[in-house]
């Protein structure tokens, strides 16, 4: 008998998280489209053996995402612009070379609590960077990137970020940015 009863409550719970589910679901608050302005400290966290310290620099990106309206995950299409540098040589004469990359990733993201003053999301991108070095201009060419991201997007449209893009080695970054959504918001 004990057993029938907990199976019953575990029937009657389940179901109840299910019906929750599905509320969420119907009353989200998420527009479809929105835009992304964002700005973002960047710093190159891996050491290239022929350089030595790294300083930091800024990345500038763009991003247009469509919000899933039955599930709480996002897909985009993101452009960003990046340079920073790297030391180069000796304490007494050092050569400074500026790193820039521009890369155009396909981003997804899943959101938790969305439609909420404060909503958690994580997620990445893959796509193409072109990669160089802008003091000589040699080592510029394609190269595949992959970015993982986490971050926090308060009052439906401010976002702040935390990413790394893997691409070209001397190119590799971290970065943290801050971001202004333009639509999605409440419908």
């Amino acid at each position: 008998m004990r057993k029938i009863v907990l199976i019953c409550l575990a029937i009657l719970a389940t179901s109840h998280i299910g019906v929750s589910a599905q509320s969420y679901l119907s009353n989200r608050t998420v527009g479809a489209v929105e835009v992304e302005l964002s700005v973002a400290l960047a710093t190159a966290a891996n050491r290239v053996p022929e350089f030595g310290r790294c300083r930091q620099g800024v990345e500038v990106a763009a991003e247009v995402r469509y919000n899933f309206a039955k599930a709480p995950v996002d897909v985009g299409l993101n452009f960003s612009l990046c340079s920073f540098s790297r030391k180069n040589g000796t304490q007494e004469n050092p050569e400074i070379y500026n790193f820039d990359s521009q890369s155009l990733l396909i981003t997804a993201d899943y959101n938790f609590f969305q439609g909420r003053r404060a909503s958690l999301f994580v997620g990445g991108g893959a796509g193409v960077a072109w990669c160089g070095r802008l003091a000589d201009g040699s080592r510029h060419g394609v190269a595949p990137c992959v970015m993982p991201r986490v971050g926090v997007e308060l009052s439906e449209h401010v976002r702040i970020s935390l990413g790394y893009k893997f691409t070209e080695r001397a190119n590799n970054h971290l970065q943290l940015g801050l971001g202004f959504a333009f639509g999605g918001g409440k419908r």
